[in-house]
């Protein structure tokens, strides 16, 4: 249910980008989609291993190995929290990601995509599917989180990814006043920067209110280019050098993308 669930939403999102496109892409869609819809899938499939963060909820409650939430708040605020402490935990490990180089090297493949849209969101690199499950059961063991709190955030997350991802617009008034609990497409917008200040800010995947409190939110990019400098060549927008992404050894440029540096790099 929770999949199909997800490919209406993809649908929906997709109409929605060709009724109010925020801006023209630039790629291929030819080299860019074929690598984001097999990673999503196969990011999905991993997610379903037998130690999914839900299964290990079950079995972390049902044993009372760890600190159980559901004892420490009356039983209606329970999934509440366990959703907004499951999100405080990703927002703390996508700033992880990118301030350590081993992992900021797996998360790249996600920045690497030179276009915006909905199919950025499913642009993961299997590694880092791993990642962010270990993240999931590390919290769930620590925190003893339930089963419905971890399957309400994983339905929750995997849908404003998408839409976050988003090339659409939203009336800006409108999208200001989501903008102040949800993180929303122009917010996202901004951590897709090609410029490094813009990148490494507004980490908040489904609250935006984590970079307010936190000292990362960015109202405004100071780069119209999104992706990375070195990895511009339309070669990198392929499933075969996205999944080997992880293990080349390019250094992250620092500087905004301008013309003249993004034409160069094209041309590689």
């Amino acid at each position: 249910m929770r999949y199909w669930w997800f490919l209406v939403l993809v649908a929906v999102v997709c109409l929605w980008e060709l009724g109010a496109r925020r801006t023209t892409l630039t790629a291929r869609r030819s080299l860019r989609w074929p690598t984001s819809f097999t990673l999503g899938p196969l990011n999905g499939l991993l997610g379903t291993l037998p130690l999914a963060p839900s299964a290990l909820a079950l079995i972390v409650t049902e044993r009372g190995w760890s600190f159980p939430l559901q004892d420490s708040f009356v039983w209606w605020l329970t999934i509440p929290a366990s959703v907004c402490l499951l999100d405080l935990a990703f927002y703390l490990q996508h700033r992880v990601l990118h301030a350590v180089p081993v992992l900021w090297s797996i998360h790249r493949v996600h920045h690497a995509d030179v276009d915006f849209d909905y199919t950025t969101g499913l642009r993961f690199h299997p590694l880092e599917a791993l990642v962010t499950n270990t993240t999931a059961l590390i919290a769930v063991a620590v925190l003893g989180l339930p089963a419905s709190g971890v399957l309400l955030h994983g339905a929750i997350a995997s849908g404003i990814t998408i839409v976050e991802h988003a090339n659409a617009r939203i009336p800006p008034a409108i999208e200001s006043w989501i903008g102040r609990v949800f993180v929303t497409p122009a917010m996202h917008r901004i951590h897709h920067s090609a410029a490094i200040p813009d990148t490494d800010s507004n980490f908040a995947t489904i609250f935006s209110f984590w970079d307010r409190a936190l000292g990362t939110y960015r109202a405004q990019a100071t780069s119209v280019e999104v992706g990375l400098m070195e990895f511009r060549a339309p070669k990198y927008q392929t499933l075969p050098w996205a999944l080997a992404m992880p293990f080349l050894s390019l250094q992250r440029s620092r500087g905004a993308a301008t013309p003249s540096n993004v034409q160069s790099q094209v041309t590689k």
